[in-house]
């Protein structure tokens, strides 16, 4: 059945598919937006949303636990995990229909299906036909995989989604993902082992921020530069591991997959003869053109900058084209933020072993303010060039937790944070 002609047709209803959707209605497009499962794509269901709802959590159960370094006393009850699912459950449940009810009320169309491309300028859901004149693909992306055919096996889907803490778990990958659910894990009182194929944890990070997670979370065990060869399922998991020459077998409850996402791209994308990377995203040029004239693919599904925040801003720039525009992206200051306990957070463009730079570092523990928050773990590295110019900012601290510390609240004045002085 044929459902009419837009001017944009939207796959994906993620932080790319609905910013872009909202601003094309807006500039006077007749939008149809696609998506196959939870309005919000991964980062609302998913990703970036539950795993902060589930560390607001435990960190909340961690300031009572550490109640009388204040001075104070709490009582202490067993943390139940199955309450925090359903808190995690309501907070997306709000945040998915809230980004519905926006769409609708600037006039996007929301199709629940999944699509698929059936040529240049058509698309399908079920049984129904959808033509356009421009496409954006904003379809995410998925976590890779265990390659072990094992059953059980957790991939960051799962992980957030069960209401019993295990006793003990293996993560596999010591990247974003990875680390900051061994916070979470090892703060609801799990013997957490991270797996790191590479000689050290964060790669993406500098060596310093690397070094001080290491240290501050003295609960788990880091096994760097190691290769899972094996895992057996039997009434816990058996994981063999290769550090160095020697292998050895660890047993835990369960096994957590971290390692790493795929772009997801949507059934028929080849037929289009667009260029994909060898990742299997898809290739876009700075202005989020594909090799296909008016088919724009952003966010995940491209396979490159895998962020909430750059999605969002691709569905600007592509847009300003769609329109006519000659809008580019520009990667040169992404920032990057890493929910663990204390945060990390770093922006600017330097090579973990770039010579000629002029660094300074100043500790947590130095503020005043840090020591009445009793959080004197973490530091601040800013690096200039040799005229002085700002390269790159790390800092590893805890968040301030004043309500207003970025802007106006209830009509109360900005605040100079003494947490970020």
């Amino acid at each position: 059945m044929q459902k009419g002609k837009y001017d944009l047709f939207i796959i994906g209803a993620g932080p790319g598919g609905y910013t872009a959707a909202i601003l094309a209605s807006k500039k006077g497009l007749k939008v149809g937006l696609a998506e196959a499962g939870k309005t919000g794509g991964t980062c609302t269901n998913l990703g970036c949303i539950p795993t902060k709802s589930y560390i607001e959590s435990v960190k909340l159960f961690a300031g009572i636990r550490n109640a009388s370094r204040f001075g104070l006393e709490a009582e202490i009850k067993p943390l139940n995990l199955e309450n925090i699912f359903n808190r995690k459950e309501r907070i997306i449940t709000r945040l998915s229909k809230g980004i519905e009810f926006l769409l609708k009320t600037n006039g996007v169309e929301l199709i629940k299906g999944a699509a698929t491309i059936t040529g240049r300028n058509e698309a399908m859901i079920g049984n129904e036909i959808y033509n356009f004149d421009n496409l954006i693909i904003s379809t995410g992306s998925g976590p890779k995989p265990c390659p072990f055919d094992v059953p059980g096996i957790w991939t960051s889907n799962e992980a957030l989604s069960v209401k019993i803490i295990p006793q003990s778990l293996l993560i596999v990958g010591g990247g974003v993902i990875g680390m900051e659910m061994a916070g979470i894990f090892s703060s609801m009182g799990v013997n957490v082992t991270v797996v790191e194929a590479l000689e050290r944890i964060l790669p993406g990070e500098e060596p310093d921020a690397s070094q001080f997670l290491v240290k501050v979370m003295r609960n788990v065990r880091f096994m760097t530069s190691s290769i899972v060869k094996g895992i057996e399922k039997g009434e816990w998991y058996k994981t063999s591991i290769l550090s160095g020459e020697k292998i050895e077998m660890i047993e835990t409850e369960k096994v957590l997959w971290c390692t790493g996402r795929s772009p997801v791209v949507p059934v028929g994308v080849e037929n289009l003869g667009i260029e994909r990377h060898a990742s299997g995203g898809i290739k876009v040029d700075k202005g989020m053109k594909t090799s296909v004239p008016c088919v724009y693919a952003i966010g995940d599904a491209t396979g490159e900058w895998m962020l909430a925040y750059i999605a969002s801003r691709e569905a600007e720039v592509a847009l300003e084209n769609i329109m006519g525009g000659d809008a580019l992206m520009d990667y040169s200051c992404v920032p990057s933020i890493i929910f663990t306990s204390p945060e990390i957070a770093s922006v600017g463009n330097m090579h973990h072993d770039a010579t000629g730079l002029i660094k300074g570092t100043f500790p947590v523990s130095a503020l005043g303010r840090a020591r009445t928050a009793e959080a004197n773990d973490g530091f601040a590295n800013v690096y200039t060039d040799e005229k002085g110019r700002l390269v790159r900012v790390t800092i590893a601290a805890p968040p301030c937790n004043r309500p207003y510390c970025m802007g106006k609240s209830r009509g109360r004045k900005v605040h100079d944070c003494p947490g970020i002085s």
